[in-house]
């Protein structure tokens, strides 16, 4: 009688070896295109392509036939406790196996010099780096033994799966289970011979090839494992989409009148687009038409819609989540690792994959919709985090750049390198702000071949408000606003640090406005967001600029760019409405406020400029009048020549050269929140924590479901303040529900917006 070997407390390895070869025939399938665009690129077949594929698939886990892995698979079926540290990695177990199969399948036709499907198995679960430091126990380990018979089994179903395609099955010498594993590694890491392997080969071809058999690897092994169907994209028509706007009209009590013409001209494109519209024009509707026709043309492909910042990523994750289902919806902004400490059982227990699967969905685009801060794509090409997969599926998606206005020289170089990969290998953009500088468009002209640039112009000559400008401090302003709140106006004030908006929330407490900035959890933050557009008062930071559908009578703010004035003022009298007492009053920048905003054009003198531009008597302003104002205070900037953004453009080509294309990027490495692998570099920049008061309710929640109480702080607070409990980052700071995160201390470096 056979003896019954598992690969999962709850799975036998027969039974998860045809879970993960179904699997990965259902990728392969949706992958299609995109395989087919990347065979053609490199001159090799897809059916050889495909083999490989299927080998890494195959043998993945043949490296759970050892003693140590079934007598962890045999303690925990029987509930019991097993000490990890006896445990070999199957992985590594497995890669001796894969090495010599790949050289057998090379002998007709090679990939690549580098053995990509051996490396795709090997760093399928941990971190892959040059000092190996995910097998450091391995290393002093000895040869693992193996069950002949397990071995038996496994090279039995690997040879069925390649005769199910009508392909041979590489013949494995005798004798591979003797040899060691980790000595076998390291002397493909060690001594140089990785780096000779990529100088006789083209290293971009080694990376897209190493993704693709990874990433479908990943697919294939994940949904195996949970036993559920790939589900690729959304099967949404375009028309359909018409047809959920009126219902969001209806709902709104907004008359809707068919489509604007720059809707329908985005809707109808095919291929890359810039698209520039007024806030309240219906930017967000015109780029589903724009997303949904493409990634029908591309047979189906992914949508992923970034935005420059975790706030505006929330809302407009909401609206999608309306439009497509919240299942097919992700969401993902967090650039910090809240889960340093990866537990081992955590791939090789029964209920890890209920517990991790959909944040990892989530945050490696594998739903068919994701939404996330634009950091999630640029930190790629850093070999950060699940990268692989993140790249996989970008390569075959249409990507929407939500205000692509809004970044500074290093974040623009980075997106214009990520834009040129991605566009390379096939991925559709659509570019879109409100507000773009001429010169920043003829930029992303110069980057896209074939673009297509759309512009609202029915709505140029058309006015919201009334502009006046006060050459005072907005704190002078407190009588204006308290009578605009008793009068029974919508107000609205935007100040420009979040210490002042905390500040101002206290200073009117006694007319209950709604604080709303960066720093509240994203539990409080959603409630916050549900009240607002119901809200007679708010006083908020710039996190209020974007992407809330949300309509004031009255603002009251500090001064900024132009570009963000327009973007505040765009949440007054939002649908124009000709009859309306709609007002805008801006206010001197403070001292504090103008340490954030000399970026992106690193111009001390920009807020000071930028006041000037503004007429000095109330004057009624059209959409025209104030794109005349954008382009008045960014006429002489090029941003392209900024050493800032040169630098960027070349940190990829660097990082990737330090990994030799394709090893993993560990925390602490280069260090993303100090070095020069990092995607922002904000004089007051973020990571994600946790605040120590909520530590035990979190660690009784889901790894999903912590992220409800993620805040973000200011690196320099949180390298004083930080505390690491059972692997995640928590944070010694105060909390209020209604004021947000309150730091100890204050400095100029905690202006997160």
């Amino acid at each position: 009688m056979r003896r019954v070997f598992y690969a999962k407390p709850d799975q036998s390895y027969q039974e998860h070896l045809e879970a993960v070869y179904n699997a990965w025939k259902e990728t392969v399938s949706y992958k299609r295109h995109l395989i087919e665009r990347m065979v053609r690129k490199y001159g090799f077949s897809v059916e050889r392509f495909l083999q490989s594929s299927l080998l890494t698939v195959a043998l993945h886990d043949i490296g759970k036939m050892t003693e140590s892995f079934q007598l962890m698979m045999d303690t925990a079926r029987e509930k019991k406790k097993f000490d990890y540290n006896k445990n070999y990695r199957h992985e590594l177990a497995s890669f001796v196996f894969i090495v010599k199969a790949g050289h057998v399948l090379y002998k007709t036709t090679s990939l690549t010099e580098v053995p990509v499907e051996a490396l795709a198995v090997i760093g399928h679960h941990k971190a892959l780096n040059t000092d190996l430091t995910s097998f450091k126990r391995e290393r002093i380990m000895d040869t693992p033994s193996f069950f002949v018979e397990g071995l038996s089994q496994a090279i039995e179903m690997a040879k069925e799966f390649f005769k199910r395609e009508g392909w041979a099955f590489p013949i494995l010498p005798e004798g591979l289970e003797k040899i060691n594993p980790f000595n076998c590694l390291a002397g493909l890491f060690h001594g140089g011979t990785m780096t000779k392997l990529l100088a006789r080969d083209d290293r971009e071809k080694v990376r897209i090839v190493y993704i693709l058999l990874k990433g479908i690897l990943h697919y294939a092994d994940w949904h195996g494992s949970g036993k559920t169907a790939v589900c690729y994209h959304v099967e949404k028509s375009p028309d359909s989409t018409v047809g959920d706007l009126i219902k969001r009209c209806e709902g709104k009590g907004i008359v809707f009148n068919g489509l604007r013409p720059f809707q329908e001209s985005a809707g109808k494109c095919k291929g890359h687009l810039i698209a520039v519209a007024p806030t309240g024009s219906g930017k967000t509707e015109a780029s589903l038409l724009w997303a949904l026709n493409n990634a029908q043309e591309m047979g189906g492909a992914k949508i992923i819609y970034l935005l420059p910042t975790m706030v505006t990523a929330n809302s407009i994750w909401q609206r999608l989540c309306d439009f497509f289902g919240e299942e097919n919806v992700g969401l993902t902004h967090s650039t910090a690792n809240l889960f340093l400490e990866k537990k081992e059982i955590e791939e090789d227990e029964a209920d890890s994959w209920e517990n991790r699967r959909d944040l990892l969905f989530d945050r490696t685009f594998i739903r068919p919709v994701t939404v996330a801060t634009v950091d999630q794509l640029l930190i790629c090409g850093f070999n950060m985090e699940h990268w692989v997969l993140k790249e996989i599926n970008a390569a075959n998606a249409v990507i929407i750049l939500d205000e692509i206005h809004a970044y500074d020289g290093w974040t623009l170089g980075l997106i214009v390198s990520a834009i040129r990969h991605f566009a390379s290998l096939g991925s559709r953009f659509l570019l879109m702000s409100a507000t773009m500088p001429a010169y920043l468009t003829r930029l992303l002209e110069k980057e896209l071949k074939d673009v297509r640039v759309i512009k609202e112009l029915t709505l140029l000559e058309e006015k919201r408000s009334c502009y006046y400008l006060e050459d005072r401090l907005i704190d002078e302003a407190e009588d204006e606003i308290k009578k605009a709140v008793e009068d029974g106006r919508k107000v609205l004030v935007v100040v420009n640090t979040v210490e002042h908006c905390q500040k101002l929330a206290r200073k009117y407490a006694d007319l209950k406005p709604i604080c709303y900035h960066a720093r509240f959890i994203l539990r409080d933050r959603k409630q916050i967001e549900e009240k607002i557009e119901s809200a007679r008062f708010v006083i908020a930071t710039q996190v209020v600029e974007v992407s809330l559908d949300i309509d004031f009578d009255w603002l009251f703010t500090e001064c900024a760019p132009p570009d963000a004035i327009v973007q505040r003022a765009g949440r007054v009298n939002r649908y124009r409405d000709s009859s309306r007492d709609s007002r805008v009053f801006i206010f001197c920048a403070s001292e504090r406020a103008g340490k954030i905003y000399n970026d992106p054009i690193n111009d001390p003198q920009l807020l000071s400029r930028s006041f000037d531009a503004f007429p000095k008597e109330p004057t009624w302003m059209s959409e025209q009048d104030i794109a005349e104002i954008v382009e008045s205070v960014y006429k002489d900037y090029r941003i392209d020549e900024t050493e800032s953004y040169s630098d960027a453009i070349g940190q990829y080509e660097e990082s990737q050269r330090n990994r030799i294309s394709v090893l993993d990027n560990r925390l602490g490495e280069d260090n993303p929140l100090t070095g020069q692998e990092k995607t922002r570099q904000e004089k007051y920049e973020a990571i994600s924590v946790i605040p120590e008061r909520f530590w035990e309710r979190v660690l009784e929640l889901k790894p999903k479901e912590r992220q409800w109480y993620e805040v973000k702080v200011p690196v320099w607070y949180f390298l004083k303040h930080k505390k690491l409990r059972n692997g995640l980052l928590f944070c010694d700071v105060e909390y209020d529900s209604y004021l947000g995160a309150i730091l100890k201390e204050s400095s100029y470096s905690d202006n997160i917006i």
